[in-house]
């Protein structure tokens, strides 16, 4: 009897243990989200304050560099190259202001149907592709999908953005010049779209860290991209899923619920319908 009561008393003790490691595992879980919850709310606290403050100099220097643009025809090479040094800086930061005050306010989405081909081609030929870099395009889900398109455009060019600056990267290393695929299908009922690059890809001890808000390994980034994107994504009651190896690529793959079927879809401005054929062979090589 006296050795079934050690035995009992034993496994209560490991039972005891267990259950105290897991919370210990727990509160320390929460406690990191706490943090992160009041870290999140200061930056959008300083945000709000300080955006206007940034944006009018900012503003200033942007019309001073057109003005000095204008009026410098034909200006030597050092002096245009400092002009554009200093332009894409000014912009850089003007970005940086607009992620920070973008992920820290909470806006309501509007849904449209939108033929999501059409808008993919549409806002791609807006978009600048830098340097050698190859984009190809197969847009054949010919779906409809509920978009906020301001807001879904956000996470779109910010993909479109890394993709670009992953192949960069690559490019300086190594004298690569890369592509971007954008595909669109139906998969399971959703709309999948997949945005994939060839340039540096994420290290491994990274991967997990990606949605994490202030994670970045960009010497100029604030770790707002891929949060933002998940966040847009998810306010359109979709997902996102992120595959990538280290000197091969990514693969961003987004999953979009479809439209119900109506009558007499509304294009977002700026949309023009077109053929199927036209939209899928879009291959720009800059």
């Amino acid at each position: 009897m006296g050795a079934w009561w050690i035995v009992l008393a034993h496994e209560s003790r490991e039972l005891a243990e267990r259950d105290l490691v897991t919370s210990l595992e727990e509160l320390t879980e929460t406690r990191q989200e706490l943090m992160q919850s009041e870290r999140l709310a200061a930056i959008g606290q300083l945000m709000a304050t300080v955006s206007h403050e940034l944006r009018n100099p900012l503003g200033t220097v942007v019309s001073s560099m057109s003005v000095l643009r204008r009026f410098l025809d034909s200006p030597i090479q050092p002096v245009r190259e400092e002009l554009d040094r200093m332009q894409r800086n000014i912009w850089r930061c003007v970005s940086i202001i607009e992620e920070l005050l973008e992920f820290s306010r909470t806006r309501s989405v509007v849904m449209q149907p939108t033929q999501i081909d059409q808008w993919i081609a549409a806002e791609l030929e807006e978009q600048e592709i830098v340097g050698q870099i190859r984009l190809k395009t197969t847009l054949h889900s010919h779906a409809a999908v509920l978009i906020d398109g301001a807001r879904f455009r956000h996470a779109f060019i910010n993909v479109l953005h890394n993709a670009q600056q992953a192949i960069v990267l690559r490019h300086d290393a190594d004298g690569y010049a890369g592509e971007i695929a954008i595909a669109t299908s139906v998969t399971d009922g959703q709309l999948e779209l997949r945005i994939a690059d060839n340039g540096m890809g994420i290290r491994s001890e990274n991967r997990d860290k990606l949605f994490k808000p202030l994670f970045s390994t960009k010497a100029y980034g604030v770790g707002l991209g891929l949060p933002l994107v998940k966040r847009i994504v998810e306010r359109h009651n979709g997902r996102i899923n992120v595959v990538s190896e280290w000197g091969k690529g990514t693969t961003v793959t987004i999953w979009l619920p479809l439209a119900p079927p109506i009558t007499g879809i509304q294009q977002q401005p700026g949309v023009q319908a077109s053929s199927p054929s036209s939209v899928s062979e879009l291959d720009a090589a800059m």
